[in-house]
């Protein structure tokens, strides 16, 4: 594969995260899009109305996991949730960071690209090693709630962002050789 395509290649699919979350800067509790439209596919089947979290429900949930918060601690609980939603919204703003990056980056000589891709690289290997966890290789960590399409998502795109993260590391090499 010549490196300017590779370098293309290991750019754009670095976009995917921030297609699929960028919204959540706007509102948190939207990544019950995800969860109702996008994960059903990893089943495998199709998403359907009647299946989805609504907005209620979703706020429901929050509301029930902070009432079960030790007795004595309702703020440390309240705290936990807000940065549970606070967390979700900086990695919403970072992808879109990261997509910004990629899509100057695609309009740069080879040649200057070389940090793109040492920090995508980075990312998309990282991606691959949580992925691969989420599906059952042990490492990097213990995730305590994983779901049947959580897995199924792991098995999915350890391989995908495993193949990311070699495209940038060939891309990032020719760039910098």
């Amino acid at each position: 594969m010549p490196t300017y395509l590779a370098s293309s290649l290991g750019l754009i699919l670095c976009l995917a995260p921030a297609l699929v979350h960028a919204v959540e800067v706007y509102r948190p509790l939207w990544a019950r899009w995800v969860v109702n439209w996008v994960m059903p596919v990893f089943a495998p089947g199709l998403p359907r109305l009647s299946n989805g979290l609504t907005l209620d429900e979703q706020v429901a949930m929050l509301d029930a996991a902070l009432d079960a918060a030790p007795k004595g601690k309702y703020p440390v609980g309240a705290d936990y949730i807000f940065l549970m939603l606070f967390e979700q919204r900086q990695g919403a703003l970072a992808f879109i960071a990261l997509a910004a990056g990629a899509i100057y980056g695609l309009g740069l000589p080879l040649a200057d690209r070389h940090a793109l891709h040492f920090v995508l690289g980075i990312m998309a290997g990282l991606f691959a090693v949580v992925n691969a966890n989420h599906a059952g290789i042990p490492g990097l960590g213990h995730h305590p709630k994983i779901s049947r399409n959580g897995r199924n998502i792991g098995i999915v795109f350890a391989p995908f962002w495993a193949v990311v993260a070699v495209l940038n590391y060939l891309a990032f090499t020719a760039a910098t050789g």
